[in-house]
């Protein structure tokens, strides 16, 4: 089953992190939805404490959640992912759509993307870890190529000390880059019928105006909120403001 964390009480909630993330970067959406939802925030397979595996389609991820739903005994719950995240919640919705309250996704369309961050990762693998004693030397090394410090915290998120005081990925670096096809794919199935939020960062390009006829034609009761001057970490950036968004989504009536 998929790791995750439960927080809070309330009408269940799954919340999906993005490419390179964990339930750990969902963290601080959790903390606020809490107070009124009961959070579940999950690693997806090749990330953060999930299971290793070596396709990472939508349909298998999505397969995936359903999976963890059925563990947990949810017939149904809200969903919200970020990113990659997003597109598996999507992709979720549009599978099983009578497990899905409602959908929300930050920054994101249904759409393929360029391949992304696939020389980060690779920088990240070349990083001879048996050379690192501290993660701050790891930072050093990576700001040579990567001079965006908050991109590189981002990322070395996955780099943790083992128990004889070692470094090591806690996330399978080697089979996301060698999933790229798989992550960058678009989603497609029969349009969910449900309720659905889309969120985006007016100073990101992962969602453009053009997006939203496609948008529409897989999730028909979609509404679309931009937040101005905000990049593609929308929810990194603006917590307390997502934070009251999706509280303000999923706390509606259908």
């Amino acid at each position: 089953m998929l790791y995750y964390r439960k927080t809070g009480s309330g009408p269940p909630l799954i919340l999906i992190h993005g490419l390179l993330g964990s339930c750990a970067t969902m963290g601080m959406l959790a903390r606020g939805l809490a107070r009124q939802f009961e959070v579940l925030a999950v690693d997806l397979r090749n990330h953060g404490r999930s299971f290793h595996a070596s396709g990472m389609t939508y349909s298998e991820m999505a397969d995936d959640l359903a999976g963890f739903m059925d563990e947990m005994k949810l017939k149904s719950a809200g969903v919200a992912g970020h990113s990659m995240g997003g597109k598996c919640a999507m992709q979720l919705a549009m599978n099983f759509p009578e497990k899905v309250t409602g959908l929300a996704v930050l920054d994101m369309a249904p759409k393929a993307y360029e391949p992304i961050w696939k020389d980060d990762i690779q920088m990240l693998l070349d990083l001879d870890l048996t050379q690192i004693t501290r993660r701050d030397q790891a930072d050093r090394i990576l700001a040579e190529k990567m001079p965006d410090k908050a991109f590189r915290g981002f990322l070395l998120q996955n780099l943790k000390r083992s128990h004889d005081s070692g470094f090591f990925w806690r996330s399978n670096l080697s089979g996301i880059l060698n999933a790229t096809s798989d992550i960058r794919a678009p989603i497609s199935g029969r349009p969910y019928p449900g309720r659905a939020l889309f969120v985006r960062g007016g100073a990101s390009d992962y969602v453009s105006d053009s997006d939203w006829d496609d948008i529409q034609s897989l999730f028909p009761a979609a509404d679309l909120k931009t937040i101005a001057r905000t990049g593609h970490l929308v929810h990194l950036e603006h917590p307390d403001l997502v934070t009251e968004l999706l509280a303000g989504f999923f706390g509606k009536k259908n």
